[in-house]
C-alpha cells in the first residue's frame, strides 16, 4: 500500500514537472529574440525625442520675448561745433546704460516648420528601421541555436534508446554467463558499450545545457527549463520576407529627396512683427535726453539671403553623391543576400538528398543486426561484434537526425 501511494507521488510529480517545461517553437523564439533585443528600446526613445522636437516647433507659434542689456563707455560722443547763446546744449555723457524688452511673432517662416516636421518623422522612422536591422540580425543567431539543441536533443534521445537497448543485452549476456552458454568477456563487453554511451550521452547534455542556456539569454528567460518542438521539416515555400534594410535604403533615400527640398528654403524671405521698449541713458532715439529716458519701436522685419555664392549647387551635388552611395550600398547587401540564400538553398538540397541514402544504410544496419542476434543467440557470432554492428545502427541513426536538422536549419536561414 505505502509503496502504491509513493508511486502515484512520483508519478504526479512527473507530470506537473513536465507540464511546467514550456515547449517553444522556432517562430515564438525569434517573435520572443526580437522583442527582447536591446536595440528595441530604441524606438522608444526615438518616437520620444520626435515628440518632443513637436513640441518645439509648436512654440515657435508663440511670441518670443527677448530681455537684454547694456552698459558702457565710450571715448568719445557727440556733441555741437557751436554754442548756442539761446539755450543750452546738453553733454551726453560717455557711460551710457540701455535696458531693453522685445516681443516678436513670426508671420512667415519659408515653410521650414512644414519641412521641419517631415524631417523629424523621416528621422523617427530611420531610426526605427536601423533597430530592425539590428535586431534582425539575432534571428540568424535564434535559429542557428534552435538547430543545434534540437540535434542535441534529438541524439539524446537517440542515446538514451540505445543506452536502454544495450542495457537489455547487458542483461542477456549476463544470462548466458550464468548458464555457462556465453564467457564473462561478452557481459564485460556489453557493460564497456553501456559506459561508452553514457558518456556521450553525458556530453551531449553537457554541450545541450550549454546551449540552452546562450538561447535563454536571447530569449530574456531566467532560466532554461524549455523543450524545443520539432518543426516542419517540409521544404519552405513562398518568397522570403522583406529585409529590413530595404526599408532603411529607402527611407535614407527619402532623406536625401527631403534635403533637396530643404535647399530651397534658404532662398526663402522670412518676416515677422516686433516691438521693442525700455529705459536707455541717453535715450538711443534721442541723445538730446541725456537722463534715463523711456523708448519704445513697432515694426516688421525681413530677412532674404537671395545669393548663396554656388554653396546651393554644391550641396545638391553632395546629396546626389550621397544618393549614388546609398544605391551601392543598396546593391552590394542585395548581392550577398542573394548569395547567401543561394548557398543556404544549396545546403538545404544536399542534405535532403542524403536522407534517402540515410534511410537506406538504416533499413539495412537493421537487418543487419536482427541477424546477428541470432547468429550470437546460435554461437555464430561473437558478442562484440554483434554490439559493434549495434554502435553502427546508433551512429546511422544519429547522421539521419543530424541531416535532417541541418537541412531544415539551411532552408530557414535561407528565408533571412
Amino acid at each position: 500500500m505505502m509503496r502504491g501511494l509513493l508511486l502515484c507521488c512520483c508519478l504526479l510529480a512527473a507530470g506537473l514537472s513536465c507540464r511546467a517545461t514550456d515547449t517553444l517553437s522556432i517562430q515564438q523564439c525569434k517573435i520572443r529574440a526580437l522583442e527582447q533585443h536591446p536595440a528595441q528600446a530604441r524606438k522608444a526613445l526615438a518616437a520620444s525625442a520626435a515628440a518632443l522636437q513637436l513640441r518645439n516647433l509648436e512654440s515657435n507659434r508663440l511670441p518670443r520675448v527677448a530681455l537684454n542689456a547694456v552698459g558702457s563707455w565710450q571715448s568719445d560722443v557727440f556733441r555741437l561745433p557751436i554754442d548756442n547763446p539761446l539755450f543750452a546744449v546738453p553733454v551726453i555723457p560717455r557711460d551710457q546704460y540701455k535696458v531693453t524688452a522685445e516681443v516678436s511673432e513670426r508671420i512667415w517662416d519659408g515653410g521650414a516648420d512644414r519641412f521641419l516636421r517631415r524631417q523629424y518623422a523621416l528621422d523617427q522612422q530611420i531610426a526605427a528601421a536601423q533597430a530592425d536591422v539590428e535586431a534582425h540580425q539575432v534571428l540568424q543567431i535564434v535559429t542557428e541555436l534552435y538547430g543545434g539543441i534540437l540535434l542535441l536533443q534529438e541524439t539524446t534521445a537517440i542515446l538514451e534508446a540505445a543506452r536502454a537497448d544495450l542495457q537489455r543485452r547487458r542483461e542477456q549476456m549476463q544470462a548466458l554467463v550464468q548458464q555457462g552458454v556465453a564467457l564473462p568477456t561478452a557481459a564485460d563487453q556489453a557493460q564497456i558499450q553501456v559506459l561508452q554511451t553514457e558518456q556521450q550521452l553525458s556530453a551531449v547534455q553537457a554541450d545541450q545545457a550549454a546551449l540552452r542556456n546562450v538561447l535563454a539569454l536571447w530569449l530574456g528567460r531566467a532560466d532554461s527549463d524549455f523543450y524545443l518542438r520539432l518543426p516542419d521539416l517540409s521544404p519552405a515555400g513562398g518568397p522570403a520576407p522583406p529585409r529590413p534594410e530595404y526599408r532603411l535604403f529607402d527611407l535614407q533615400q527619402q532623406k536625401t529627396e527631403l534635403n533637396r527640398e530643404m535647399l530651397i528654403l534658404r532662398r526663402m524671405p522670412r518676416l515677422e512683427a516686433f516691438a521693442q521698449g525700455g529705459f536707455g541713458r541717453p535715450n538711443p532715439f534721442n541723445f538730446f535726453e541725456t537722463g534715463l529716458q523711456p523708448f519704445a519701436m513697432i515694426g516688421l522685419r525681413a530677412a532674404w539671403t537671395p545669393f548663396q555664392w554656388g554653396n546651393t549647387g554644391r550641396d545638391r551635388q553632395l546629396l546626389e553623391l550621397q544618393s549614388r552611395q546609398t544605391d551601392i550600398q543598396k546593391a552590394v547587401f542585395d548581392r550577398g543576400l542573394s548569395a547567401a540564400r543561394l548557398r543556404d538553398q544549396g545546403a538545404a538540397e544536399k542534405f535532403r538528398g542524403l536522407l534517402a541514402n540515410d534511410d537506406a544504410q538504416i533499413a539495412l544496419q537493421e537487418s543487419i543486426v536482427q541477424r546477428a542476434e541470432a547468429q550470437v543467440q546460435q554461437g555464430v557470432l561473437t558478442a562484440a561484434e554483434y554490439l559493434t554492428q549495434l554502435r553502427l545502427l546508433t551512429q546511422a541513426r544519429i547522421t539521419r537526425t543530424t541531416h535532417l536538422i541541418q537541412a531544415w536549419q539551411a532552408a530557414e536561414l535561407a528565408t533571412y
